[in-house]
């Protein structure tokens, strides 16, 4: 009698135990759902930033190409001007980062799920983490060549304000619109350009791959845990 009081016991321990990881495991990814949907949200947000930051690239190249006298000087600055403005992805890995650090991701019953997630959080802090490296070194670069290839007088926060204003400013007084830095560094200026939109580019490419795999997952959470 002592061991059937003592085995059920342990029987009703055991199962304690696995109602309360059930329960921390619904509450784990509750919180991974909405994690992932900030995530969604922002990657699509960043690509159509990052998408735009290729056409001012594309804009500024064609201008140079132009002979010095045909260039579209308020637009170059315009284009410049904006060029001073960066972006960075925010991850939001507050419960992807609990399940690492307390090991908890024993706690998943879908292992499709736990590799998943896996994945999603290796490929933001290897392959994307080091393109936002790359992408800030040459930001950088370009903005100290901007430094002395532009007047910074007319860079500001741009608005339409500022752009009706830069309108006006040039053609009351064209003169002081002219580069400031000899062809050799434009040029300079244009090539390092042409680095950055290729940069750019991966960095977009990884961040809808990342999109597609968050999408995924936050599908398998649907579907497995009923959660909306």
């Amino acid at each position: 009698m002592l061991f059937l009081a003592v085995f059920a016991g342990f029987l009703a321990e055991n199962q304690r135990e696995h109602f309360v990881e059930h329960q921390r495991e619904n509450k784990y990814m509750e919180s991974l759902l909405e994690d992932l949907k900030q995530d969604t949200t922002d990657l699509i947000n960043d690509t159509t930033w990052w998408s735009n930051r290729i056409r001012n690239i594309d804009t500024i190249r064609v201008e140079l190409e132009k002979g010095t006298k045909e260039r579209n000087l308020v637009l170059l600055y315009k284009k410049a001007n904006g060029m001073r403005n960066y972006n960075s992805f925010l991850y939001h890995d507050r419960t992807i980062g609990q399940l690492k650090n307390a090991g908890n991701f024993r706690l998943l019953r879908n292992h499709a799920i736990a590799d998943s997630l896996i994945d999603y959080d290796a490929t933001i802090t290897t392959a994307l983490k080091d393109q936002e490296i790359q992408s800030n070194a040459i930001y950088q670069e370009l903005n100290f060549q901007q430094n002395k290839i532009f007047n910074s007088k007319y860079f500001q926060p741009p608005t339409r304000q500022w752009s009706d204003n830069l309108d006006s400013q040039y053609r009351s007084h064209p003169e002081v619109f002219g580069l400031l830095a000899p062809e050799s560094e434009v040029m300079q200026y244009y090539n390092d350009l042409e680095f950055y939109r290729r940069i750019t580019s991966y960095r977009i490419g990884a961040m809808k791959i990342l999109c597609r795999k968050a999408i995924n997952i936050v599908a398998l959470l649907k579907k497995d845990y009923h959660l909306e």
